[in-house]
């Protein structure tokens, strides 16, 4: 049988990772005053497994020492081992000196998804794979509803690349979502028509049907209406091109978080995760102006609900102003835009690329 001693800090994946990957017995869990409530969290999702936990002072190195001493003594003739990636300094340090003097197996959790023996410095690929929703109970937020691409017809996919070839070049559509702008168009509307000297708009039993001067739009389908009416086509073609990264486990679109207290509202929105199985990527689109609001929500969402090796990209249309790109490297975001310079990726095609760059990259 096999206990495994885990150091609580701010990470709970590599300490969930550990678990998973290792597969122990039981589950001795160091924890602090300031990582209770994490405990407690744990607790809940490990399923099948026997925990024991013990509050330390994190910066008390005898007595973390002896805490660790106690545990494998108290349990002749188990298998301990040790996963150190969490909790403070101090606590790895101590616990790592009496697995070492008693020749225990200790190991770490990188960020490439590795485990670590600390005796010899070789490596093991993790191979357990982690859902969506467990990523999001690791936040403690158990409630969200999504899409996929799978929720949109062929013709509504069309539309958005339509939509997309028309953006690129001086067609007018532009005037056309400014007139919806100042008209606050209710996207989730079922009929809707509109004519004027240059628009002729026909929205009824989901067949959309747009003449401008120089272009126009048909499409059938219900989400038809949103995709034109909002950004909606602009997360299509990021989600299209995302679809085809190798690394992709789960896409999810217009992903919303439940609040804990009211299960009807919606703590936040994102408009594209991406589970590789092993960490999540959050993804915001704008097919407009970028905002420092944009990139307040971006930093928000990584914070509550990625941890270290979570990713927070700004998938941009239009490049956003000089001092924003600044600030998006200041707060660790990446950004893609479509009409950038050559220090962003500009081709859809090249997203996937990107992406592995950007999964191989170790945050310190």
């Amino acid at each position: 049988m096999t206990h495994q001693i885990v150091l609580l800090g701010g990470q709970l994946l590599p300490v969930y990772l550990g678990v998973l990957e290792r597969k122990p017995k039981v589950v001795h869990i160091l924890y602090t005053k300031e990582t209770v409530r994490h405990k407690t969290r744990l607790v809940r999702l490990f399923e099948g497994v026997r925990i024991f936990d013990y509050q330390i002072d994190p910066y008390d190195y005898d007595s973390i020492q002896e805490t660790v001493t106690d545990i494998i003594c108290n349990y002749e003739g188990v298998d301990f081992e040790l996963n150190l990636t969490s909790g403070t300094k101090l606590m790895a340090l101590a616990s790592q000196q009496v697995f070492k003097s008693l020749d225990c197996f200790s190991f770490y959790v990188d960020q490439k998804q590795n485990i670590i023996d600390l005796s010899d410095g070789s490596k093991t690929k993790i191979s357990s794979l982690i859902s969506t929703k467990m990523f999001l109970s690791l936040s403690d937020h158990n409630n969200f509803t999504s899409s996929t691409l799978k929720a949109f017809n062929e013709e509504e996919m069309k539309l958005a690349n339509s939509i997309l070839e028309l953006r690129k070049d001086k067609s007018g559509i532009g005037e056309l979502f400014k007139l919806f702008r100042s008209l606050r168009i209710d996207s989730e509307l079922r009929n809707f028509s509109f004519s004027n000297s240059k628009y002729e708009i026909s929205w009824r039993s989901n067949i959309l049907c747009v003449k401008a001067p120089r272009f126009s739009l048909n499409a059938e389908g219900k989400n038809s209406f949103k995709i034109l009416t909002t950004g909606l086509w602009w997360e299509l073609i990021i989600g299209m091109a995302i679809s085809k990264w190798k690394s992709a486990v789960d896409v999810h679109m217009s992903l919303a978080i439940k609040s804990n207290k009211d299960a009807n509202m919606d703590k936040n929105e994102i408009d594209i995760l991406v589970n590789t199985g092993h960490n999540v990527f959050f993804i915001e689109c704008k097919s407009g102006i970028v905002t420092q609001s944009d990139l307040n929500k971006i930093r928000t969402v990584s914070k509550l609900y990625g941890g270290l090796s979570s990713k927070s990209i700004l998938a941009s249309f239009f490049k956003p102003k000089d001092h924003l790109l600044e600030k998006c490297q200041d707060l660790g975001i990446e950004v893609f835009c479509l009409n950038g310079d050559s220090n962003i990726p500009v081709e859809l095609n090249s997203i996937s690329k990107s992406l592995d760059r950007l999964l191989s990259r170790v945050e310190l």
